[in-house]
């Protein structure tokens, strides 16, 4: 019976302690002329907010199109930036989504990995469309 009860409060210790480590970052995205921003939360690991902006150039400007299941580059800004070119790139990292991304995404869910300050942060994300209205253009592209 000892062994039986062993067991299985192992095995729920392995369930509890695997979902608190694989914490998944949320957020929303923009789509901009030359590529999208993935603001996102909850990321483990990152400055105090917990908040950062993943940047990531699409190869056609004006078409915000990315294939699923490859890695590409994003710039890293921290918590309250805008890819508007005043905020300063902390660092690169790269993202990988689950779906290929196309102008009509309203979602978007895959991998993100960072390496800020020698610290390695990478996890999974899921985020929703939404169209925010700027006084100026935040990008601008020929």
């Amino acid at each position: 019976m000892s062994v039986s009860w062993f067991c299985r409060a192992a095995l729920l210790f392995f369930v509890v302690s695997t979902a608190a480590s694989a914490q998944d970052a949320s957020g929303r995205f923009e789509v901009y002329c030359d590529g999208i921003g993935f603001f996102l939360t909850r990321v483990v690991g990152a400055p105090p907010t917990r908040k950062m902006l993943l940047f990531l150039r699409t190869d056609f400007p004006g078409i915000p199109y990315v294939p699923k299941n490859e890695w590409k580059s994003v710039y890293v800004y921290r918590d309250g930036c805008v890819p508007d070119g005043k905020c300063e790139v902390l660092t690169n990292g790269k993202v990988r989504l689950d779906n290929e991304f196309t102008p009509d995404s309203r979602h978007a869910t895959g991998q993100y990995e960072i390496e800020l300050a020698g610290q390695y942060i990478h996890g999974q994300f899921a985020a929703g469309w939404r169209q925010r209205r700027y006084k100026s253009p935040v990008r601008i592209c020929e």
